[in-house]
């Protein structure tokens, strides 16, 4: 029975939830010290990790927005217009084929 004392912590005292073998307390999540102070800085990484993600997503959005919304607002005249060759066939007039107008030129009868 002189055993099962030896290796429990005495009344009042827990050991440390991450079972490190000190003792923790319940203002520290029943954590000694050091894994308190551990766990707690790795949130605070996790929190800033995140907000820097968060900004950074917002910033790249807010920015994509504001560009399309200015692409948006510009007048379509100011958009440019495409180059027409004068010499380019009208899109609009059917097709001259080219064997067709040989033969025609050169039908001797």
């Amino acid at each position: 029975m002189a055993e099962e004392h030896r290796c429990q912590a005495p009344e009042g005292h827990r050991l440390c939830a991450n079972n490190c073998g000190f003792f923790g307390s319940p203002a520290t999540m029943n954590l000694c010290s050091k894994c308190y102070r551990d766990i707690r800085l790795k949130e605070e990484e996790q929190a800033k990790t995140k907000s820097t993600i968060e900004t950074a997503l917002s910033s790249s959005v807010t920015a994509a927005v504001a560009s399309a919304a200015a692409s948006l607002a510009a007048p379509v005249e100011s958009l440019p217009r495409p180059a027409v060759s004068a010499t380019a066939p009208d899109a609009c007039s059917p097709p001259v084929s080219r064997t067709g107008a040989a033969r025609v030129g050169s039908a001797s009868g």
